[in-house]
């Protein structure tokens, strides 16, 4: 008798235990759900108010989309600049009208046959490749590019195609100084084997 007075109570009481671990499972869902979101917008906020640091923090004058060699980065520029589109063609017309124009101009003071004189042509290479620079930063393309290299191949192709290239050749020695110098080898060897054997010979 006792037993079914109590079995109603039982069953009460595991249903409400139910209903309040289904709440608390509920509540505590959704307050991780809104911290996930609310660490997710701090985050996004955080991510963007860096971006703008950043391009803020760009020193002026420079294009923001051309990384140099000496950059640490220069290896991961593809992860840097990512908004910009880079328009080839007029990139090429640019260089083409501006940065050969320029540099040809400048080539025409300079005798041909300093050419291949470094020290005479390394002020307009110089001022060639930061024009290509700037052109390309202008039009939003990485540097280098396929365009810029294509343009300092005509560049090399068409100035310094007959500057010839140094090479460190070594002279081959004279054929008597290298008979000489193996025979020397090859003859002490036996005199030395018969130095062994006669001192051997006389220790007995």
């Amino acid at each position: 008798m006792i037993i079914l007075l109590l079995f109603p109570v039982l069953v009460l009481g595991d249903i409400e235990l139910q209903n309040s671990s289904s709440s608390w499972i509920a509540n505590h869902s959704m307050t991780n759900s809104t911290t996930f979101e609310n660490n997710g917008q701090t985050e996004l906020q955080n991510s963007v108010s860096s971006n703008i640091t950043f391009k803020d923090g760009v020193e002026i004058g420079l294009p923001n989309n051309v990384t140099s060699e000496d950059d640490e980065r220069f290896q991961d520029q593809e992860h840097f600049h990512v908004f910009h589109d880079c328009n080839e063609n007029l990139l090429e017309l640019y260089s083409n009208i501006t940065c050969w124009g320029s540099f040809h101009h400048k080539m025409e003071y300079i005798n041909m046959e300093h050419w291949c004189n470094w020290d005479k042509v390394i002020r307009p290479y110089s001022e060639l490749t930061k024009c290509m620079e700037f052109c390309s930063g202008y039009l939003g393309c990485y540097y280098p590019n396929q365009v810029v290299q294509d343009f300092f191949i005509k560049i090399h192709s068409h100035y310094f195609q007959a500057c010839p290239v140094k090479e460190a050749m070594f002279p081959d020695a004279p054929s008597d100084v290298v008979l000489t110098l193996t025979l020397i080898p090859v003859g002490l060897i036996p005199i030395l084997i018969f130095l062994v054997v006669w001192n051997n010979k006389g220790m007995d």
